[in-house]
């Protein structure tokens, strides 16, 4: 006949297991009991060797017997106590405590008496009751220290448990803020790119327009200088659409890149100053962020001025910020709007510098407005400054 071994999942064990995942935990509870318990009687009777029986000589067969058998007779009288204190545990404390000294008081006494007789009947001393009192109150201590160390133990092993599923709560909590940290990490960087995306249709309609225009008007040679750096400028778009940041002087590159495109237009009427302070070209910027402010001025400052103008682009550090303008010189000098007017109804470009400024420093990087003493506008805005390195997205 062949014995196959039952597989696990099948067996009555792991069917147990499975309606009780905390089967085998109770098994260890058991196991540590049982070891703690027959240990415990075990040393006492080591104790009872090495503080009477080696001191009074008393190496007889009968004294070492009682000896070990008081033991034994220990471990069974002191078991219910522990089937006892188990069903009495969510009694309140107080009550409980009463129960507690109770039982350990009424088993050491019945310990006392058995271990006394059998003393009696093993070496046929007689005449001993009246020495009871040294019999009693050793088991007192005996019982009383089993029950102190029951409840020790059970308490370190519930605030090991406790402890346990602190962790276990803890790292859960830590697992789901970073999945949530993750998933509002995804999700900012979808609306970034979502809005840096936005720009390039708009800039590209814009452009068209001009181009456009330039062709009607029979300018085909602007038309076509204005097509090579369109192209020039989307291709550098391009390269830089998987970056939500970009370092100052590659963000400066790519407005010289539009201005030389606005350049075929406007031709003289277009004058530009850039004033960088030294140290800043490496800090970090949001991609095409300056682009669409200066596109706002030739827009509405440059294209509406018979004379033209002048935008004037400024960066500097001041403090732990970035600081960053475009002003423009206004309609002929004068401005033809106010800051106010900007917020309340903003363009797509203003709207979506805006947009992205809060979605990635939250209130920290306003869009501040005012006149500038060119004549027109200034649009400034303040990012930290950061020098960090730039991450693909």
């Amino acid at each position: 006949m062949t014995i196959q071994a039952m597989p696990i999942e099948t067996s009555a064990i792991g069917q147990q297991y499975r309606r009780n995942p905390r089967w085998h935990q109770i098994s260890e509870s058991d196991a540590l009991f049982w070891a703690v318990h027959c240990g415990g009687w075990l040393g006492i009777s080591l104790l009872t060797y090495v503080s009477l029986s080696l001191p009074y000589d008393q190496f007889e067969v009968p004294y070492l017997a009682h000896n070990l058998l008081q033991s034994v007779l220990g471990i069974f009288i002191s078991l219910p106590m522990r089937y006892v204190y188990r069903h009495i545990w969510s009694v309140p404390i107080w009550p409980r405590i009463c129960v507690i000294v109770a039982v350990a008081l009424g088993l050491s006494v019945v310990w006392a008496v058995l271990r006394l007789l059998l003393f009696m009947a093993l070496t046929d001393e007689r005449g001993l009751w009246d020495e009871f009192g040294g019999w009693i109150f050793p088991s007192i201590f005996v019982f009383l220290t089993w029950a102190a160390l029951y409840h020790g133990i059970k308490y370190y092993r519930l605030f090991q448990e406790e402890q346990q599923i602190i962790l276990e709560i803890e790292a859960r909590q830590r697992n789901e803020a970073l999945m949530l940290a993750k998933a509002r990490a995804a999700l900012r960087e979808s609306e970034l790119k979502l809005l840096r995306y936005q720009l390039n249709p708009h800039f590209l309609f814009n452009t068209l327009n001009s181009i456009g225009a330039l062709i009607a008007a029979s300018e085909n040679n602007k038309a076509n200088d204005m097509l090579l750096q369109l192209s020039a400028f989307l291709r550098f778009s391009l390269d830089s659409g998987r970056r939500l940041e970009v370092q100052l002087e590659e963000e400066l590159a790519a407005v010289k890149r539009y201005l030389n495109i606005e350049q075929v237009r406007f031709a003289d009427r277009l004058q530009t100053e850039v004033r960088v302070e030294p140290g800043v070209q490496d800090c970090l910027v949001p991609s095409l962020l300056i682009q669409p402010l200066v596109e706002n001025s030739v827009k509405y400052a440059i294209g509406r001025s018979e004379e033209g103008g002048v935008i004037r682009i400024s960066a500097f550090a001041e403090a732990s910020r970035l600081v960053l303008s475009v002003e423009d010189s206004g309609v002929d000098g004068v401005c033809g709007s106010t800051p106010e007017k900007l917020f309340q109804q903003p363009g797509v470009g203003i709207q979506n510098i805006m947009e992205r400024l809060q979605t990635i420093y939250g209130d920290e990087s306003p869009v501040q407005a005012g006149f500038s003493p060119l004549g027109g506008l200034k649009i400034t805005i303040r990012l930290p400054l950061n020098r960090g390195r730039v991450e693909n997205v």
